[in-house]
């Protein structure tokens, strides 16, 4: 066997997944087996003894490590964080720039191990000569040391993470994919099948138009000019090619590379203002989920009284990751997605359980300045590995289609935001950075409650407690204990806000609309009640949602 073991100083690991952008805050778990080879080879370019290594050994080392894909014994409590700064431009205004890393744990160690592989003496000695080279894994602030082993061997409760066949069932953990290089075989007839390709292209086309077939001095300029140096002889002069190089010449993926999929464990998520979630003995495990929730950037963010809507575009945006099919009987489309996304049952009606388990699409403003940062998505049933899956690739929200509304100067269907995953967890993950998921006695309104029928004579107290009641949020002995104030206006950003400044409609959906003035709320329970708290009409887009009163 052969092994990598790599130790962060730093305890932490700074990367960016292949074809993403660095602003959407996706960081490759374990790391790309294309990432560590590259590694290998700008150690040996850059520290490398060239007089008593040659090209050739470097040539044999990538060749036999391409040959199988490596597993990973992954440090364990691994938070996934960020931080947010402005990058100030030439001639531009600054721009909000998130830098995504994960934290480990102190003394934690990363293996990438090939079972199956043996290096003679010679070449191990050469691997440890590289690894002891390499400085950082990622990007540059992943400060790393590296060792080379040929005797490291699994402990029985190390965290282990396998490549795996995308249709493999049952699978624990995150899937993952990841990019790893073709073997140096695979390489060479993937690279003649391109040029190939775009040679008979040419002819092709010399011979639509009726010109002279290309001459083989024509063929080397037009394949450079299509091709620049992407395709080199070597796989390890493909390796060493910048991704600058790549993304110039419109790859979305290195021609020396193949998609591979890992299933990861999850990390752990992060919560802003410098404060971690921690994860407690007890906590459930990754099938019982229930929050997913975003950091929401953009120029100008949503304002608070816009709530219902962002709630519905990020409803519609999660549908879209789960495509959609023709309805047969009325020639309508509807979603794929499943109840606890769609909020719909197999014949497409709306849910109409009293326990509302399918998701709360829920817009958030954590600092309180007036604009949504945050969506929260909550599943009270849960999220399983597959709607995570979806979940994990909303990267941004938009407006599709002029809606005739006018903001800062800019039409509405001009907007478009940023999602950055803060990541899975349970309410309690997050209690330290967000009022609407912590735990408490005394609870006021973030945005209107609105009666799902009509009011009674005991009017909005009245209702509160109808719906306490059935949605089994207090024991029923104490629902009539509850205080509730009705409340002329709400302070946010600095400012008042009143019913009648909040959007209280919903654009689309079968639910009827009986009751529209809606009304601020402080509610005192007799014991700590958990958040979410979301009642009354359009709840599931964070109308009627209730946040902690503040100290």
């Amino acid at each position: 066997m052969f092994a990598l073991t790599f130790e962060f100083p730093a305890n932490k690991y700074h990367a960016t997944l292949w074809g993403k952008h660095v602003n959407e805050t996706r960081v490759p778990w374990p790391p790309e087996p294309w990432r560590i080879l590259r590694a290998l080879i700008a150690s040996y370019k850059r520290k490398g003894n060239r007089t008593l290594w040659k090209k050739s050994d470097l040539e044999a080392l990538i060749s036999a490590l391409v040959e199988n894909l490596p597993s990973y014994r992954l440090p364990k409590a691994v938070v996934h964080t960020h931080t947010r700064h402005y990058m100030p431009l030439q001639g531009k205004k600054k721009s909000l720039v998130f830098d995504a890393f994960l934290q480990l744990p102190k003394g934690e160690k990363l293996v990438a191990l090939w079972p199956d592989l043996e290096l003679n003496p010679e070449l191990f000695e050469f691997a440890s000569h590289l690894a002891e080279g390499i400085g950082y894994l990622g990007r540059a602030e992943s400060w790393a040391d590296c060792t080379a082993t040929n005797d490291w061997n699994p402990g029985e409760n190390d965290l282990m993470c396998h490549p795996a066949v995308e249709t493999t069932e049952n699978a624990k953990g995150n899937p993952v994919r990841v990019i790893a290089p073709l073997s140096a075989s695979d390489y060479a007839a993937e690279r003649a099948r391109l040029i190939t390709e775009f040679e008979k292209r040419l002819h092709t086309e010399a011979k639509v138009s009726k010109n002279n077939p290309p001459t083989k001095k024509t063929l080397e300029k037009k394949l450079a000019r299509e091709f620049g140096k992407t395709l080199p002889e070597l796989l390890i002069d493909a390796l060493d090619l910048d991704t600058g190089d790549y993304l110039k010449y419109g790859w979305n993926r290195p021609p020396a590379s193949r998609e591979v999929m890992y299933f990861a464990p999850e990390a752990s998520s992060s919560v802003t203002q410098q404060h971690f979630a921690r994860r407690r003995q007890d906590a459930k495990t990754q099938d019982n989920y229930t929050v997913a929730r975003y950091l929401l950037a953009g120029r100008p963010l949503p304002r608070v009284e816009d709530t219902v809507r962002i709630g519905e575009l990020m409803r519609l945006a999660a549908l879209s990751k789960f495509g959609w099919e023709n309805d047969e009987s009325n020639g309508r489309r509807k979603p794929k997605a499943p109840s606890v996304i769609s909020g719909r049952d197999p014949e497409g009606s709306p849910l109409r359980n009293s326990s509302h388990s399918h998701a709360f699409w829920l817009p958030e403003d954590a600092d309180g300045d007036g604009w949504i940062d945050h969506i929260t998505v909550y599943a009270p049933e849960g999220l399983s590995a597959d709607v995570m899956s979806k979940l994990d690739r909303l990267t941004r929200l938009w407006v599709n289609g002029s809606t005739g509304d006018k903001k800062n100067g800019e039409d509405s269907a001009s907007l478009e935001w940023r999602l950055a995953l803060e990541g899975f967890g349970c309410p309690k993950d997050f209690s330290g950075s967000s009022r609407i998921l912590g735990t408490g006695k005394v609870w006021i309104s973030a945005t209107p409650f609105l009666a799902t029928g009509h009011l009674k004579s005991q009017g909005y107290p009245g209702e509160i407690k109808r719906l306490l009641k059935r949605r089994e949020i207090l024991p029923e002995r104490l629902v009539d204990d509850v205080q509730i104030e009705v409340l002329p206006s709400v302070r946010i950003g600095g400012a008042d806000r009143r019913t009648a400044h909040f959007h209280r409609f919903r654009s689309r959906g079968q639910e009827k609309q009986t009751e529209s003035q809606g009304a601020l709320l402080r509610l005192s329970f007799p014991e700590p009640v958990s958040g979410p708290l979301c009642l009354g009409y359009a709840c599931h887009f964070g109308l009627g949602l209730f946040a902690l009163q503040s100290t």
